[in-house]
C-alpha cells in the first residue's frame, strides 16, 4: 500500500508532461536499459478496487476483528508515513518553486480518487509489481498550470506513446528516486501508472505488445481490470449491487496456493468486501468442482481439536497424478494409481508446530485398488528423496489398517490409518491425526456442529500464540534486530487482542452457481470474550 501514495502523488506533477509534450520538443528521451520483468500483464495475481485510497485504511478498521488486532496505528501509518508526506512537499515545493496557486484541498483530492490497482508476484513470489488505473478528476486546471512548469523539472523523460482508439497516448517515465522510476501513461483525464518500466519495455527499450494492449484496454474502458476477476459475479446476488461497495480486495488462486494453483484447478481466488457490510466470498468454477468435491464432513473427524487453522484444499487429483507419474523418482507410481482420489484435502495448522508444516489429510479408501503399493511408492517419493522409506515407528495406538513411514532425518511422515492418508513434515502432528482417527483424541467434529459446509476454521487463541512466536523467529537474524525489538513492543498486545475472539467457522453459502462466480462465505463464531 505504501507504494500507492508514492504512485498518486506524482499525478500531478507527471500526468501534466503529457499536455507539456504538446507545447514542446525539447524532452529528453527515456531509454530503458533494465530488464524485462516476466510477468503475465493480463492475469493481475491480486486486485484492489476502491472508490478512495484515502479512506480504504479507515474503512477497513470499521471490520471489528481488524479494528482490534490492526488499531488506529494502520491509519496512521498510510497517512503520516514519509512517503506521503514526502510526495506532498514535492508538489508543495514545485507549486511554490513555480508560483501555483494550487490550495491544500487539491493534494487532499490526490488520494480520494476512486482508482483499480492491479499486483503481480516477483521471482520470490511477493506482490511487488503493481499498476494504477484512476481518472484525474479535478486535476484538469492543476494539470494546464503545471504543463508550463513541467519542461524545467529534471525528472520527468518521453519514453514513446501507445496507440488506442482515442489516440495515442503519451508515456513518461519519472525518476522518484534513483532506486525507482515509475511510468505514467495518460490520456484524457484517465492514468495508468507502472512501478517498473521492466512491466512494459523489453532488454531492447521495445514495448511488448501484450502489455502495449493490455494498457491500451484499461485506458479506453472503465473496470478493465476487475473484469480480470470477473468482480461483479457474485452469488447469491447481494441486496445491493457488487459495484457499490467502497473496497474490493481480490487474490488469486496462484498467490493464495503460493505457485501451486494448478492443483486446485476449481478454485479461483478469494475476495473481501468492505467499506459498509463486511463480506467475504471465494471464485469457483462450478465445472471444475462440485460440492462434494470441495466439501467432506468426515475430514472434520480426523482433524484434531483446537487448531490454530484449517483450511479445505480443493485438490485437482488428475493433475496430481500427472505430476507425481512424470517426476524423476523411483519407484513410479503406478498408472491412475490416484484416479480413486475424488474429494478435497484438509491443511491445519497447530501451535505446537510451525507455519511451514502443517499437516495434510485427505481420503483414499480402503478398497482402492493397489492401495499398499501406492501409498509406499508415495511414501517413497514424498519423504525419502528417492531412498527406500521403510515403516516407521510412532506412538500411535497401532490397528492393523494403520501404516506409517517416516523420513528419520527430516521427521516427515507419512501415515495411512482406516480411509484416510495423512502428511506433514513434522511427524508429531501426523501421530496426533492418527491417534484423532483411533478415537483417542478429540477432533475438531467433537468442537463444533454445522460441518456439512465448512471450508475452514480459525481459532484465535492458538493462532495468536503461533503467530507470535513465528514472526519472533523470521526475525532473528542480526540485520532484523531494530524491527524484533519494534514487534516484541507492539505485537504482544495485538495477538492479545485476537485471542480474545471465539473460533469462527467459514461456511459456504448453500446457493450454488453455474460456472465461474464468487459463492458468499459467512464467517460463523459466538460472540467475543472479554
Amino acid at each position: 500500500m505504501r507504494r500507492i501514495w508514492i504512485v498518486t502523488g506524482t499525478v500531478i506533477t507527471v500526468a501534466a508532461a503529457a499536455v507539456a509534450y504538446q507545447l514542446s520538443k525539447h524532452w529528453k528521451d527515456y531509454h530503458y536499459v533494465g530488464t524485462r520483468l516476466m510477468v503475465d500483464i493480463s492475469q493481475p495475481d491480486a486486485l484492489i478496487r476502491t472508490t478512495s485510497l484515502s479512506r480504504l485504511p479507515r474503512d477497513l478498521l470499521q471490520v471489528p476483528i481488524a479494528k482490534d488486532v490492526l488499531t488506529e496505528d494502520l491509519a496512521f501509518y498510510y497517512e503520516q508515513n514519509e512517503d506521503r508526506l514526502g510526495l506532498n512537499g514535492a508538489v508543495k515545493r514545485i507549486a511554490y518553486e513555480h508560483d501555483l496557486d494550487w490550495q491544500d484541498k487539491l493534494y487532499a483530492s490526490i488520494f480520494n480518487e476512486p482508482a483499480e490497482v492491479a499486483f503481480w508476484r516477483d521471482g520470490k513470489g511477493a506482490l511487488r509489481h503493481y499498476a494504477v488505473v484512476m481518472r484525474m478528476g479535478l486535476f484538469n486546471k492543476a494539470l494546464q498550470e503545471a504543463a508550463k512548469v513541467a519542461m524545467k523539472d529534471g525528472q520527468l523523460k518521453l519514453a514513446g506513446d501507445i496507440s488506442t482508439s482515442n489516440g495515442k497516448a503519451q508515456i513518461m517515465a519519472m525518476e522518484v528516486n534513483p532506486r525507482r522510476t515509475l511510468l505514467l501513461i495518460s490520456q484524457g483525464d484517465r492514468v495508468v501508472v507502472l512501478s517498473d518500466p521492466g512491466l512494459l519495455f523489453d532488454d531492447s527499450n521495445g514495448i511488448v505488445s501484450e502489455v502495449r494492449a493490455a494498457v491500451a484496454k484499461w485506458l479506453e474502458h472503465d473496470g478493465a481490470l476487475s473484469l480480470q476477476f470477473d468482480l461483479d459475479n457474485i452469488a447469491p446476488a447481494p441486496a445491493q449491487a457488487a459495484g457499490t461497495a467502497k473496497h474490493t480486495m481480490a487474490i488469486g488462486a496462484p498467490t493464495m496456493a503460493l505457485g501451486y494453483g494448478a492443483f486446485v484447478s476449481g478454485f479461483k481466488g478469494m475476495r473481501f468486501d468492505f467499506g459498509g457490510n463486511w463480506s467475504t466470498s471465494v471464485w469457483l468454477d462450478s465445472k471444475k468442482i462440485s460440492s462434494a468435491q470441495l466439501l467432506d464432513p468426515a475430514l472434520w473427524t480426523a482433524a484434531p481439536a483446537n487448531p490454530s487453522a484449517c483450511i479445505t484444499v480443493p485438490i485437482d487429483w488428475s493433475m496430481v497424478n500427472t505430476v507425481l507419474k512424470e517426476a524423476d523418482a523411483k519407484p513410479k507410481l503406478p498408472d491412475q494409481a490416484l484416479a480413486p482420489l475424488s474429494g478435497p484435502g484438509l491443511a491445519c495448522w497447530y501451535r505446537e508446530s510451525n507455519l511451514y508444516s502443517p499437516v495434510f489429510i485427505t481420503k483414499l479408501p480402503l478398497n482402492t485398488a493397489n492401495r499398499d503399493a501406492t501409498l509406499q511408492a508415495m511414501a517413497t517419493w514424498a519423504i525419502a528423496s528417492g531412498e527406500q522409506a521403510a515403516p516407521g515407528k510412532g506412538t500411535t495406538k497401532a490397528k492393523s489398517d494403520q501404516k506409517l513411514w517416516r523420513n528419520t532425518k527430516s521427521m516427515a511422515t507419512l501415515a495411512a490409518s482406516g480411509d484416510f492418508v495423512v502428511f506433514s513434515p513434522d511427524g508429531s502432528l501426523v501421530e496426533k491425526v492418527v491417534d484423532t482417527i483411533a478415537r483417542s483424541n478429540p477432533s475438531v467434529a467433537d468442537q463444533s456442529s454445522g460441518a456439512q459446509n465448512t471450508l475452514g476454521l480459525i481459532t484465535p487463541r492458538p493462532l495468536s500464540e503461533m503467530a507470535q512466536r513465528e514472526i519472533y523467529a523470521a526475525l532473528a537474524k542480526p540485520e532484523d534486530a531494530n524491527f524484533l525489538e519494534a514487534a516484541k513492543t507492539h505485537l504482544p498486545a495485538r495477538m492479545k487482542a485476537l485471542a480474545t475472539y471465539p473460533p469462527i467457522r467459514l461456511e459456504l453459502s448453500k446457493t450454488q452457481a453455474s460456472g465461474k462466480a464468487w459463492q458468499k462465505v459467512e464467517w460463523v463464531s459466538k460472540e467475543k470474550s472479554n
